[in-house]
């Protein structure tokens, strides 16, 4: 371990951390930025790297133009590895400026698929690796009449589209489909249908505080009337229980490569940076940051271009399993676990019995319940455009 009395006289490679940490969503941002966190301080503790890292931070707070804002500044100084974009559509904003000044993105939040940037690495999970999964067990233990809601960007639009596809591909019934703007918390029209004609199940692809108030609303209504109601969420992690509140009547799941009691060890061991809730946004971004420390101390070569072309061909063990990065669409194999919240913690229900290989377009995918995974059945393949 370095000695901090003394300067750290190592060669420092600049990274960009670009993440709201106030706003609608800051929680997530929050969990995603301590990763980052962490992972920077056991990196730079590690004298056997020959290079430290030193991030550059900094917070949009939400608002789409300190997205702008944010990659400007950070490519300015040179920075060509950012880190973050919770959101997809902060994601599709800055794009086109990685494209400009051949930057990577590490964007490790889950996300809607059909998207396959070369600027970008998608380390958080695309819909074959996560939507589709938790519809499949939806279907298999609740019903198939479903109601899908959502907040009013992509990552709703999308995440409903492919699910109404699922649903209607399996002989299921899609009652209502319903979108809300970011941080609206007004939900009581919806839930009143909600409880006269209740669904198997609700899909809520709403974000932060819309989701919260959601739930609470939902919850308290369905305690009233006797009901025990799923509702499912990719993106629902242990960083925003607190901000839910206690369940009493409806029956959470969540789908995601990583939830803290698959692995107390690790997350035990986390505690020593500070109090840690390890949500899949802090694992994700930690991974993302630990998978970069680690090939650029062996490529030796801090260019995106170097980092991508050894990843290709060497596999990183992390505390998500095997990131084994696909030179055809940037995505990552991820592990799939379905979790159910009980008595304050997601337990896991099911799990992928091995890592699933990304299909962000599904273009090899079978959509229904039964379904498994064809990449080994020759398909037409989508690559990055360049």
């Amino acid at each position: 371990m370095p000695n901090h009395l003394t300067p750290d006289l190592r060669p420092t490679v600049h990274v960009g951390f670009l993440l709201s940490t106030e706003g609608t969503y800051r929680r997530m941002g929050r969990s995603a930025l301590l990763g980052l966190q962490d992972a920077l301080a056991e990196v730079n503790a590690d004298a056997r790297r020959s290079v430290r890292l030193e991030a550059i931070c900094i917070d949009p707070q939400g608002d789409p133009a300190g997205y702008r804002r944010g990659i400007a500044q950070l490519l300015s100084a040179g920075v060509r590895h950012i880190f973050g974009t919770t959101l997809s559509a902060s994601r599709k904003e800055i794009i086109p400026d990685l494209d400009q000044h051949g930057a990577l993105l590490w964007y490790s939040s889950p996300y809607e698929g059909y998207e396959s940037s070369e600027n970008v690495l998608y380390l958080g999970g695309c819909p074959n690796q996560t939507l589709l999964p938790l519809l499949r067990y939806a279907l298999s233990q609740f019903g198939r009449r479903a109601f899908l809601l959502g907040s009013n960007y992509v990552w709703g639009w999308e995440s409903n589209r492919i699910a109404r596809e699922v649903l209607e591909a399996n002989g299921a019934d899609v009652l209502g489909e319903k979108y809300w703007h970011l941080g609206s918390t007004g939900f009581d029209t919806l839930i009143d249908g909600l409880i006269q004609d209740p669904p198997a199940f609700v899909l809520n692809n709403l974000v932060g505080e819309s989701s919260y108030a959601f739930l609470q609303q939902l919850d308290q209504a369905s305690e009233h009337h006797g009901l025990r109601l799923p509702v499912l969420s990719c993106n629902l992690t242990e960083a925003e229980l607190e901000a839910v509140g206690p369940m009493r009547a409806l029956r959470l799941l969540s789908c995601g490569p990583f939830f803290e009691t698959l692995n107390p060890a690790f997350c035990e061991g986390q505690q020593r940076h500070g109090p840690r809730t390890c949500s899949h946004y802090y694992t994700s971004a930690y991974t993302a940051l630990r998978v970069f420390a680690d090939a650029l101390h062996t490529s030796e070569d801090a260019s995106p271009k170097a980092i991508c072309e050894h990843l290709y061909g060497h596999p990183v063990a992390s505390v998500l399993g095997t990131v084994s990065l696909s030179a055809r669409n940037h995505h990552s194999a991820l592990a799939s676990h379905i979790a159910e919240l009980r008595d304050g913690r997601f337990h896991v229900v099911q799990s992928a019995p091995h890592a699933i290989t990304a299909d962000p377009y599904l273009t090899v995918t079978d959509v229904h319940a039964d379904g498994v995974d064809r990449h080994a059945i020759p398909a037409p393949c989508l690559r990055i455009v360049k």
